[in-house]
């Protein structure tokens, strides 16, 4: 049965668009055959999303991937940050919570180590 999804990001569509005519698909086929590969990668042993995720969020240290695994998952935290969007005290306190320090660039673009309890 057919269902209708909405895809947020803009660069995979774009790549989509650029690849689908150099192997006589549709857009919409381009992107099933990106989905099976996605699959038979998950299911095939070679990559571990789920160790991916484990490592994303701080629960395996990120040598335990493989370099594909690693990869995926610099993936991951690059895209996260570009989200993030400025300072959140909300991930500030977690880091401080669990030990670790958080750092942010002052207006100056120095490194600094955050402060919570501060708002900028």
């Amino acid at each position: 049965m057919a269902q209708t999804i909405k895809l947020s990001d803009d660069e995979l569509l774009n790549a989509a668009k650029d690849q689908k005519d150099h192997y006589s698909r549709s857009l919409n086929g381009q992107i099933e055959h990106w989905a099976r590969i996605g699959r038979f990668v998950e299911e095939s042993g070679i990559f571990d999303l789920h160790k991916v995720n484990l490592a994303f969020q701080g629960k395996i240290p990120v040598e335990d991937l493989t370099g594909e695994e690693e990869h995926a998952h610099a993936r991951m935290l690059w895209n996260h940050l570009e989200n993030l969007g400025g300072h959140d005290e909300r991930i500030a306190r977690r880091l401080e919570k669990a030990g670790a320090p958080a750092y942010e660039l002052d207006d100056q673009g120095k490194v600094q180590k955050v402060k919570t309890g501060r708002r900028r």
